[in-house]
């Protein structure tokens, strides 16, 4: 009867010794899935579409070039809403905010409709020269900026609040060589700041300040 509970006990121990195993090669695999950031895996069966991602990392107002996107199978379940397919032609198009490779890119991540679309009612996007460039490259889209019109005419040195707590929704990576001087972003602003801003954007000199979050 001993010997027949130690065999008995002696299976169970090789058991959990294998068990245990098992479940530590389970573990790696798992974590081996996260790493690699596939959270776009298609079930065999379920129904799934074509997306754009992310080839690479792509910083904010960065201009899309060919092979910057490509397409990916997703589970529709999974598929974010204003989701880019083949259809849609991204390339340059202005990003708006950054994207890490593999991540699936939205209408709302481009300077365009979806971003527009996407802004609180009442608010209008402006493109803004900035006075000094240096300052347009410190910036990133989702920062609070305070923009002041400067008076550079004969009575120097004066200057006005235009936009309070502007949100920068771009900063293009890529400045025009038409005007060198200075940096444009790209600002969401009350529809009648949006007016005052224009205004003074053509006839005085702008500059920005961080505003605190």
């Amino acid at each position: 009867m001993l010997r027949r509970l130690d065999r008995i006990q002696l299976v169970a121990w090789r058991w959990m010794r294998w068990g245990r195993r098992l479940l530590a090669l389970g573990l790696l695999g798992t974590a081996a899935v996260i790493a690699t950031g596939d959270g776009g895996s298609v079930v065999a069966g379920e129904p799934s579409l074509d997306v754009l991602v992310a080839s690479r990392e792509l910083a904010a107002g960065s201009v899309l070039v060919a092979g910057d996107v490509l397409t990916r199978e997703w589970p529709k379940r999974l598929a974010a809403a204003g989701a880019l397919t083949p259809q849609d032609d991204p390339v340059g198009r202005l990003l708006a905010g950054a994207i890490r490779a593999g991540e699936v890119v939205t209408d709302v991540r481009l300077l365009g409709p979806g971003l527009i679309d996407a802004l609180d009612h009442g608010l209008r996007a402006v493109p803004v020269r900035l006075t000094d460039a240096g300052v347009g490259a410190l910036l990133r889209a989702g920062d609070r900026i305070d923009l002041y019109a400067i008076n550079t005419g004969v009575d120097t040195g004066q200057s006005s609040l235009v936009a309070a707590y502007a949100l920068v929704l771009a900063v293009p990576a890529q400045q025009d060589r038409v005007v060198p001087e200075g940096g444009i972003v790209v600002v969401a602003v009350p529809d009648q700041t949006a007016i005052d801003l224009v205004e003074a954007a053509y006839t005085q000199a702008i500059a920005a300040t961080l505003a605190p979050p």
